[in-house]
């Protein structure tokens, strides 16, 4: 009677079981193992932009896009820097998603917390970090004029908007204007971000109710 009535309803146990391990994977902690992965070949977090684009500069933890007049300039030293943190923010990103995927199983769930806890919190850090130092180095440049008496004005925004710098020497004066923006990638990070501390809460979930 029992096996007639899942037949009628096109079920039986297996599917049911079935069923029921696929809900234990940790669905933001796959979502965000995927961005995370991806972070790295997106394009770079921040824009600086001096004139109109006579000087501009893009800037992420993955790399410095530098132009001056048209002109690209980099450095193979911080190349090499970058391309280390991107193998290891893909390396974070593939044990995030690891361990979110083998919640489905009771047998790994100690191994699957483990990588979860590991990796889920690095990219906030990442990007507290990088919003640290932005904003240092900005603050520290916007006190350059009053501390060294140099002769021109400057007030940088932060970290997004726009604003002058102008300059002046024996009664000519020039200004120009600066802009800065976070780019479409940094969102995309920020919620990577997000999605991996709620997966980091639902993990510790799972692996007390394996316990």
């Amino acid at each position: 009677m029992q096996n007639n009535t899942g037949c009628i309803f096109g079920l039986n146990s297996e599917a049911i079981l079935e069923w029921a391990g696929w809900r234990k994977i940790n669905w933001p902690g796959v979502i965000a193992g995927v961005l995370v992965i991806a972070l790295p070949f997106l394009e770079l977090w921040w824009r600086f932009m001096l004139g109109t684009e006579a000087v501009t500069m893009s800037l992420s933890p993955f790399g410095v896009e530098t132009s001056i007049f048209g002109e690209a300039i980099s450095s193979p030293l911080f190349w090499w820097l970058c391309l280390g943190l991107k193998l290891g923010v893909v390396y974070l990103g593939v044990l995030l998603l690891t361990g979110s995927v083998l919640s489905v199983s009771e047998r790994y769930a100690a191994i699957a917390e483990l990588f979860v806890r590991f990796s889920a919190r690095k990219l906030l850090w990442l990007v507290v970090a990088f919003v640290a130092m932005l904003l240092i180095v900005i603050v520290l440049v916007n006190q350059l004029p009053e501390t060294f008496g140099l002769p021109f004005q400057l007030q940088l925004p932060y970290l997004i908007g726009r604003s002058s710098v102008s300059a002046g020497m024996d009664g000519i004066r020039l200004a120009t204007v600066v802009s800065m923006e976070f780019t479409k990638a940094f969102a995309v990070t920020v919620l990577a971000a997000a999605l991996g501390i709620v997966a980091w809460v639902y993990q510790k979930r799972l692996y007390q109710k394996v316990q």
